[in-house]
């Protein structure tokens, strides 16, 4: 597809922006929405963004003269691992266990007329 396309254009660039730790391409199979993700470090962040986000204007030209394309936005946010290792959700089961042991028990009422 075009969108991929323009993207392995400017790839090797945008993988090589100091501090980035990874870039994803993210398509929605629902709305066909294409999106790219590149995460780096905050400190790296700062630099990135004093170099216009380099190559990402180029991109964003080859996106928007894609016929089809109706849209092309960018967006900065923060990413953040939060899936927990074994011994982590292990604890936070059992934590979750006692207090549900520990909880009184309501008493069910039958239903009034």
């Amino acid at each position: 597809n075009a969108a991929q396309a323009a993207l392995d254009e400017v790839l090797a660039e945008l993988s090589s922006v100091e501090g980035a730790s990874s870039v994803q391409r993210v398509v929605c199979g629902g709305c066909h929405d294409f999106k790219v993700v590149t995460k780096l470090s905050a400190s790296a962040f700062g630099d990135w963004e004093k170099a216009s986000f380099a190559p990402e204007a180029d991109f964003l030209s080859k996106l928007k003269g894609i016929a089809g394309i109706s849209a092309v936005e960018t967006q900065t946010y923060t990413l953040e691992e939060v899936k927990m290792s074994k011994k982590d959700v292990k604890k936070a089961m059992e934590k979750k266990e006692k207090e549900a042991a520990a909880e009184p028990k309501e008493d069910k009422k039958p239903p009034e007329d």
